[in-house]
Parts: structure tokens; C-alpha cells; sequence
């Protein structure tokens, strides 16, 4: 059979005559044509012409939960943490990447910078690495299904093309590249921060920051700018927050710096005495660069690649440049952030230093396995634990030092213990004896590439029914994302309503920029058990089993190699919602209870040493120890030194891991 990546006028004629496809159509070999996506074109002219003609051209019907390796994985799980890896190697070896390589990409952190860049984007991003490893397993999913051992399969000329054919080979499958004319609308943003002065000028309209005035003369020092999440929160309420860390510590208010995205947020934030700028570009004629503008050393062989690399170095240049004039202009010595998964973080990494400031990076998300998504540099890290330590290793982050402070939104629970009581009372004064509290997962509409939707309503669907069969159990939900979470629910929501109706059924419907601003642990700490339907990401189950509170996983993407994995089959991990309600049910009707059920001891040591609620303190003592230091003006290595033994005293020389 012949796959196509993108059919369209372009792809026919190119493939079709340059590779001879319509001779391998006429053979008995070669009937059919799939296609992963067709252009607007193809689908009302060119597909029904093609059919007219006699020929076999069908849309490739798949769902990513399909998708599953001999091991039981899900594709989409692994190549993050095997494939991908590999495939940076190959290119890192490969004859293209070092005829490229240019002496200045020696330079901070250029070369990793580079070489995260090459592999970014995961599956949902169309054209990344990881879109094409998906559809190659994709395709040999589908020959499989039919009974195929071989098959041709076209895609858009990209770099690294030998490599992806190497890739292909493995699985029998042919792989030809042709040439692509498409021009979609991430190749204009593309172009536009290909020139700095053009994205300046767009940013800047884009965010109305054409005029905007500060008074430089006025702004004091020595501040923190903080990368947030979109939880413009100064409560300490146990909600979310971006200042959680500060609202539990010294660290003072005048001392930050963050983005607001809207006035209402620029209000509350100046209220609090918060300082805050408008999302764009900052920078001034005085401004300059403070390294040597990287570059590449063309090959005309490798002219793909060399496009590639040079967008790449482009946009190293645009980050580290604007932002460096941002922290300057503004006083910023030390840049907090959550986000590692982009290669971004390391240009921000870069920009601060060029003011002789300190990067830091705190861990949001518990992370089981190596993913090569998570690579990182950064001055500073707050992590969960010495496990998290290893995992940063594996994958060659390159950290300074890496401070152990437990899980960092541990605070909340003490905060929140009235809230969730009262909850707790109001479900059981409508009958519930027993109350289980769902996690579920995002979930998007095209569910080729994301889980999709009908893994996420499974996670609704069967306790919900089990709620409407039994009288005297109750649920509750915390979704990550309840804007749209109605909608994503689609034939489930008449289910979910009638829960509600039974007085038995909550749902927390409060929202960040991004998320629900309820914490999974608020729900947690109102139910008798809690329930991740994921082991792939366990962040939230993680932060309800530090609570002591029983803790179920159900593994339905197949999971390998997570710290997660060890935890008890049958007691902790389940393979399916089925089981896991069987399973919740003989835990509730057994008056002794289970011994184990949802039990996390056996691994809760290696993922949080301290479990005494003072992680966010610990994490805004840190950070203020990092300030004092530059208001006495000392020079940055001495002040990250100063702080890591000042942290050794107090929490343990174990604790501060250094490079």
C-alpha cells in the first residue's frame, strides 16, 4: 500500500510521477492510497477525480489509542522517552550536523539550545520529529491490521530525511520525500521572528505595548521575575497560585516583577503591590548583545538542514536579545519558571545571566521516567527529590544546583481541610457514605493526536453510573482544564448532570488563565479515595498520596519505566475503570478494609524526603537568600554558593546537589 503524509495537487504530481506510484498502483502490490491529511484542494477536486479514475484513495482512520507497541505502550508515551532520544543521537552523529556546526554555538548555551530545538514539539505540533516517528508507527499499525509486510510511504521533504528512512526501514516500510509548496500559518510566524525588528513591531500591536511608559529612573533593583502559570492568586488560600512559594515565606513583594495579560489582572496585582509590565518586546537603541551572534556554516548538501538550524539560531538570538533588554530594563536578577519543556528556557537562562543574574527553575510535574522533552539548564532547580535529581541526569540537564525541597505545593493542605470538609458534609447530608474523588486528564478534538475525548469521558462515565446505581456513594471532580470541560464530554454530560441533580456529585468549576484553580488535594482531602485515570502523568495523585490519603492510578496508556510502576498491581495500579470501581467497591463493603489499598508508602520516601508542609517556604527562603545577595552586591557565583551552604546547614548536606 502507498500513505500519504499531506496529499494534494503538489504531492500527486511530484510522487506520483517522480517516484513511478502509478506504476506501482497498477501492479497487484500497490491498490490503495491512505492519506493522513489532504489539502483543501485534494479533498474536492483531486481524491474524487482519483476515485473516478478507478483508483482507491481513503483518509488513514486511526485514534491514537490505537496506537499500542508490542509491549503494550502506547506510541505516543514511548517516543518521548526511547525514540526521540535516539534520534537526537543520530543527528547529533550524523555528517549534516557536524558539517553545520560553527565554532560560536560553543558559546553559554547555544549548542543545547540547538540541540533541543532540533527535537521540540511533541505529536501535537504538526511537522515535529515526534509527528513523524508517530505516523511511521502509525503506518506500520495499519499494515499489521491488513496483513502487509511492506509498504510505501510519502512524506514532505524535511531535514534529516536519511534519518527518518533509517527509522522507516525498521519497520518495513519504504519511505520517499517530496518536495512541499504549503504554506501554513506557523511559516509566517516563523518568518516574523526570523527578523527581530518585524517581531517587535507585531508583538507590540498584538499586546497594544506600542506606547506603554515606565519610569525606568524609579524602578528599584534587584527583582524577581516570575514565569507563571496564569494563577494570578495572592491569596494564600491553598488555591493556585504563581506566588505560592512567596505568600509562604519572607520573600518580599517589592521585590517581583511578573506579566499581566490583562487590567483587570494589572489591577489586582498593583492592589497588592505587585509590579507588574504588558505581555511584548522590551528593548531600546542602547541596548546590546552581549555574546556573538551565533551562526552556521551553510552546506548547500545540506541545505534542509541548514534552514533548520539557521531558523533555530534566529530565534536563540530573538529570545536571549529581547529578553536580556526586558530583565535589564526592569531590574531582574533572577528569572523564575515552571517551564522546562520548551528550548526557550534555556535562551531566558542565558538573557538573565547577561545581567549578571541567576536562572532558576522549580519542578512542577512529577516526572517517572526519562522524557526528552524535559531537557533543561538552569542555574538553580527546586525538585521534588533525589529521584528527580536522577532523572535530570539521564537526561543530561545541565543544572548547578539542584535543591531538594519536597513537593513544593505541600502548604495547601492545612489551608484547605475547612473547604473540603464542608464539601465532604454537604454530599453526605444527600446520602453519601462513601465519596471518591476523579483526576482526570486534558483531552482535544482531533483524537489522532491526544488522547482524545472518549478516554477523558470514560474517566466521568463509569463512576458516574456506579453513583447512579448506588445510593449511598458520592464523587467528586477536579478536572485540569473545566472551560471547555462540558463540551469535551459530549453524550456524558446528560450523565453528569443527573449526578449532580442526586446531591451526591460535585464538580469544581473555578478557572486560572489556563486551568482549574482548585487544587487536586482540596477534592482529595473530601473523599475517602482518590483516583488518577492516568499513570503517565501523576502529579495530582502524587500530591494527594503525600496527604496519606488512598490512591489509585489506572494505567490505560501502558506505562514502562516510571517510578510509578512500582507501586502495587491490583492495590494502587489498575489496568482499567472496570476493575478499579470492583476494586473500590470491596475496599468500601469490607468493614476492616484492605491492608495496601491505595497505599504509597513502599515508594513515598523517594518521592518526597521531607513531607512536613514547608516545601513552598523552603523554595521562597532560597530565593530570598538569592535577593539579599544582590543587595549586597556580591557577584552571582558567590551568592549561589552562600545559598547552597546556607541550605546544607539547615535542611542537610544531602540536599543540594551540585554539577
Amino acid at each position: 500500500m502507498i500513505y500519504i503524509e499531506n496529499f494534494s495537487f503538489v504531492s500527486f504530481i511530484s510522487s506520483f510521477f517522480h517516484y513511478n506510484l502509478l506504476k506501482k498502483l497498477s501492479s497487484k502490490e500497490y491498490k490503495t492510497i491512505y492519506f493522513i491529511d489532504a489539502s483543501l484542494f485534494a479533498q474536492r477536486f483531486l481524491l474524487p477525480l482519483l476515485r473516478f479514475l478507478g483508483l482507491t484513495v481513503e483518509k488513514l482512520q486511526f485514534t491514537m489509542l490505537e496506537i499500542v507497541d508490542s509491549n503494550g505502550e502506547l506510541v505516543r508515551t514511548r517516543i518521548p522517552r526511547e525514540d526521540l532520544c535516539n534520534f537526537q543521537e543520530k543527528i547529533l552523529n550524523s555528517e549534516a550536523y557536524k558539517a553545520l556546526y560553527h565554532g560560536s554555538w560553543s558559546q553559554d548555551s547555544i549548542a543545547d539550545y540547538i540541540n533541543k530545538g532540533l527535537i521540540d514539539e511533541g505529536v501535537m505540533e504538526a511537522g515535529s520529529v515526534s509527528r513523524v516517528l508517530f505516523i511511521i508507527n502509525v503506518v506500520f499499525w495499519h499494515m499489521q491490521k491488513l496483513n502487509y509486510k511492506q509498504a510505501v510511504f510519502v512524506i514532505n521533504n524535511r531535514a534529516w530525511t536519511d534519518l527518518y528512512k533509517e527509522y522507516a526501514e525498521s519497520y518495513k516500510i519504504e519511505l520517499l520525500s517530496m518536495r512541499s509548496i504549503l504554506f501554513k500559518f506557523s511559516d509566517l510566524k516563523k518568518i516574523v521572528r526570523n527578523v527581530p525588528w518585524v517581531y517587535k513591531i507585531v508583538k507590540n500591536i498584538k499586546y497594544r505595548n506600542v506606547n506603554q511608559k515606565y519610569d525606568f529612573q524609579n524602578i528599584d533593583n534587584n527583582k524577581l521575575y516570575i514565569d507563571g502559570r496564569g494563577d494570578i492568586n495572592l491569596a494564600n488560600n491553598g488555591h493556585h497560585s504563581d506566588f505560592f512559594w512567596q505568600l509562604n515565606s519572607n520573600f518580599p513583594f517589592q521585590n517581583l516583577v511578573c506579566k499581566h495579560y490583562s487590567e483587570k489582572e494589572k489591577e489586582y496585582l498593583s492592589k497588592h503591590g505587585v509590579y507588574s509590565i504588558s505581555e511584548g518586546v522590551y528593548s531600546d537603541r542602547r541596548d546590546s548583545r552581549k555574546y556573538k551572534k551565533p551562526k552556521l556554516n551553510y552546506s548547500y548538501r545540506y541545505r534542509k538542514e541548514s534552514k533548520l538550524v539557521q531558523t533555530i539560531l534566529n530565534s536563540y538570538d530573538l529570545d536571549r536579545f529581547y529578553w536580556a533588554s526586558l530583565f535589564k530594563q526592569h531590574g531582574v536578577k533572577i528569572f523564575l519558571t515552571w517551564n522546562k519543556y520548551q528550548n526557550n528556557q534555556m535562551a531566558w537562562s542565558d538573557a538573565i545571566r547577561d545581567n549578571g543574574g541567576i536562572s532558576v527553575v522549580w519542578q512542577m510535574a512529577f516526572d517517572g521516567f526519562k522524557n526528552a522533552e524535559c531537557v533543561l539548564k538552569s542555574d538553580v532547580v527546586f525538585s521534588f527529590s533525589k529521584f528527580s535529581d536522577e532523572i535530570e541526569k539521564k537526561l543530561e540537564s545541565k543544572i548547578k544546583y539542584n535543591v531538594v525541597i519536597g513537593y513544593p505545593k505541600d502548604y495547601a493542605a492545612s489551608l484547605l481541610k475547612d473547604e473540603a470538609y464542608k464539601l465532604r458534609e454537604k454530599l453526605k447530608a444527600n446520602g453519601a457514605k462513601k465519596i471518591v474523588f476523579v483526576i482526570d486528564e486534558n483531552s482535544k478534538d482531533d483524537s489522532r493526536w491526544h488522547t482524545g475525548h472518549k478516554l477523558q469521558r470514560e474517566n466521568y462515565s463509569h463512576i458516574i453510573e456506579k453513583v447512579l446505581e448506588v445510593p449511598w456513594l458520592g464523587v467528586v471532580f477536579k478536572p485540569k482544564r473545566i472551560i471547555d470541560l462540558r463540551q469535551r464530554l459530549g453524550p456524558v454530560l446528560d450523565l453528569l448532570e443527573k449526578a449532580e441533580e442526586t446531591g451526591r456529585c460535585y464538580i469544581y468549576d473555578s478557572s486560572g488563565r489556563y486551568t482549574t484553580s482548585a487544587p487536586p488535594v482540596l477534592a482529595g482531602l473530601s473523599a475517602d479515595v482518590c483516583i488518577h485515570g492516568h499513570l503517565d502523568s501523576g502529579t495530582a495523585a502524587l500530591e494527594c498520596a503525600l496527604e496519606g490519603i488512598p490512591t489509585l492510578l489506572i494505567d490505560r496508556e501502558g506505562t514502562i519505566d516510571s517510578k510509578l510502576n512500582d507501586l502495587p498491581e491490583g492495590k494502587v495500579v489498575f489496568k482499567d475503570w472496570p476493575s478499579t470501581i470492583d476494586a473500590i467497591m470491596e475496599y468500601f463493603n469490607t468493614p476492616e478494609g484492605i491492608s495496601g489499598f491505595g497505599d504509597w508508602t513502599s515508594i513515598i520516601d523517594d518521592l518526597d524526603p521531607f513531607r512536613d508542609g514547608m516545601a513552598a517556604f523552603r523554595m521562597g527562603t532560597y530565593l530570598q537568600w538569592l535577593i539579599e545577595g544582590f543587595e549586597n552586591n556580591l557577584d552571582r557565583e558567590v551568592i549561589m554558593a552562600n545559598a547552597a551552604e546556607r541550605y546544607k546547614k539547615q535542611w542537610g548536606e544531602d540536599k543540594v546537589i551540585t554539577a
